[in-house]
């Protein structure tokens, strides 16, 4: 009880460590068009946090299974390279009563997806897309940036030399489109922005005033104080926004899918998958338990475990992305996408269980295929 439990802390301590390494890589990638986003749009950091806290479910389910494999691969190779695994065999621990510390931290990643995927991440995705397009199409505040030309209108063009403060600027010009007989243009030293009840007005202090009528010569008036108010673009359209299946539920999906014939492959898939990806933390824990717990140790062997596990993983995890590509045209392998992971358990279980060998086996096999050919 008291090796459990030593084994199950560092195994559940680098799991948290190593899920933490893949969700602060996979944030970082996710940020940059966040970033991206608020700056264009002119948002406050407060909704990049926010619309990470939204995005950190699915995150997390990418993380999570991996992250759970690496965690537990770290630890058991950590006991093997230790001789911790020797002691435990010879104290007359089976593989399957070794990996149990591991087993059970997998059912808890397990645990934790199905919730997530279930219960969390509908709600989250889509509080996150709602408020991403609300950005895109936020129209509240003018962004102006140093010597950047910026429409502000279809009507009205603004330059500004320095922007010393949020609203406060130096050496401005403005062109005016309003009336198409009449060109306006504005320079000025120094100006700033109101905006008040949604009306956006600049004040402008020590410049000139270039009215253009056609060919004619400009008239020119020079101003210590001028006043412009600046009218937004009048069209209170948004973009339209794509509803995408991670904001619909389990049930949503299925009765989508029954509603709809050419998308039914996709929404059948994508709904299930809600289920099987719950089991791959056990699946990827159990193929480590495997090539750990199998043979002897040695440093070379240990290596050779550790690619062989990210190999498998790799394969495995191809095969359950080809199902489910499959499902999206085929309803009929919808089975599969149970039948896959569950074999790989089940399978993985005889073999700890049974403490099979497969050095031993394959030697077994090739003198069993020898005697037969004598024979």
């Amino acid at each position: 009880m008291i090796l459990t439990k030593y084994v199950f802390k560092q195994t559940i301590k680098n799991v948290f460590l190593s899920t933490m390494v893949f969700l602060a890589v996979i944030w970082l990638t996710q940020s940059f068009k966040l970033i991206k986003l608020i700056i264009d749009r002119g948002a406050n950091l407060s909704d990049f946090f926010i619309l990470s806290a939204y995005n950190f479910p699915s995150w997390l389910l990418l993380a999570l299974p991996f992250g759970t494999f690496a965690g537990c691969m770290i630890s058991y190779s950590k006991f093997e390279s230790d001789k911790e695994i020797v002691v435990m065999k010879a104290a007359g621990l089976s593989p399957l009563k070794i990996s149990g510390p591991a087993i059970i931290v997998s059912l808890f990643s397990s645990i934790i997806l199905f919730l997530i995927s279930h219960l969390i991440l509908p709600t989250t995705y889509k509080n996150f897309k709602i408020l991403q397009n609300d950005i895109r199409n936020s129209s509240k505040e003018l962004i102006i940036k140093e010597n950047t030309f910026a429409d502000i209108n279809e009507k009205q063009t603004i330059f500004i030399r320095y922007l010393n403060s949020k609203n406060y600027f130096e050496e401005i010009f403005i062109q005016d489109r309003n009336d198409p007989l009449n060109l306006v243009e504005l320079y000025a030293k120094t100006g700033y922005l109101t905006n008040d009840d949604d009306k956006v007005t600049l004040f402008m202090d020590e410049g000139t005033r270039f009215s253009t009528k056609g060919s004619k010569e400009p008239t020119i008036l020079d101003f210590k104080n001028y006043r412009l108010q600046i009218k937004k673009n009048k069209s209170t359209s948004t973009s339209s926004r794509v509803v995408e299946y991670n904001e619909y539920s389990f049930f949503d999906l299925i009765k989508k899918a029954n509603q709809s014939k050419d998308k039914k492959g996709k929404l059948i898939a994508e709904a299930h998958s809600r289920n099987t990806v719950a089991l791959s933390p056990i699946v990827f824990v159990l193929i480590v338990m495997i090539t750990i717990l199998n043979s002897n140790y040695s440093r070379i062997i240990s290596t050779y475990k550790k690619s062989i596990s990210i190999g498998f993983l790799i394969i495995i995890q191809s095969l359950f992305v080809l199902i489910k590509n499959t499902v999206h045209y085929n309803v009929n392998f919808l089975p599969l996408m149970y039948f896959s992971p569950c074999f790989i358990i089940l399978l993985s279980f005889f073999i700890l269980h049974k403490n099979i060998n497969f050095k031993k086996f394959i030697s077994l096999i090739k003198q069993r295929t020898i005697h037969n050919e004598a024979l």
